[in-house]
């Protein structure tokens, strides 16, 4: 993202003063500031229960910090409506750490699931997963089921279920 009239870079991501946590516990994350640019690349570390988790459930949305402004492509998500969070969200790949594949669906079901909740035609779905599954080499697994496929296996597909929607962001 540029700011049209000076073409300096703006955050895609922009934590001011965030802090978030969980009903019975006190602040996991206290006054966090945090500006992603678009073509970086950042690494996220810490100690068991420093914040990890919670600072990546915020980043891909899925929880709202209760103090201070986190801003995604601009969107103010703590002012975003259902519909608006739904499209950020759309410019947001995952690949989870446990996957969270579907394990009794197939190779090709799992990474099409994205595409198909999008609304996309079966053809675009086709063309899209089948080019994906040559990247990550897969194409040979395509109606495997997930539950049969190794750990290394699972984490091409998990990758590629991340990147079908072409995201600007993966996490």
């Amino acid at each position: 993202m540029e700011n049209n009239q000076t073409g300096i870079k703006q955050p895609i991501i922009d934590l001011q003063n965030v802090s978030v946590g969980y009903e019975r516990n006190e602040d996991v994350l206290q006054n966090v500031y945090f500006s992603l640019l678009p073509g970086s690349f950042t690494f996220v570390t810490g100690k068991s229960g420093a914040g990890k988790t919670t600072l990546l459930n915020m980043l891909y949305l899925i929880k709202k910090p209760h103090k201070g402004t986190l801003k995604v492509f601009g969107n103010n998500i703590n002012f975003s409506n259902r519909d608006t969070l739904a499209e950020l969200r759309q410019k947001i790949g995952v690949v989870f750490q446990d996957f969270r594949l579907l394990e009794h669906l197939s190779v090709f079901d799992n990474i099409a699931l994205p595409l198909r909740v999008r609304g996309m035609g079966e053809k675009e779905i086709y063309k899209r997963v089948t080019e994906l599954l040559q990247w990550v080499e897969l194409h040979k697994s395509i109606y495997k089921v997930c539950s049969s496929l190794s750990g290394g296996e699972k984490q091409r597909v998990a990758i590629a279920r991340a990147v079908i929607n072409r995201p600007e962001i993966l996490f």
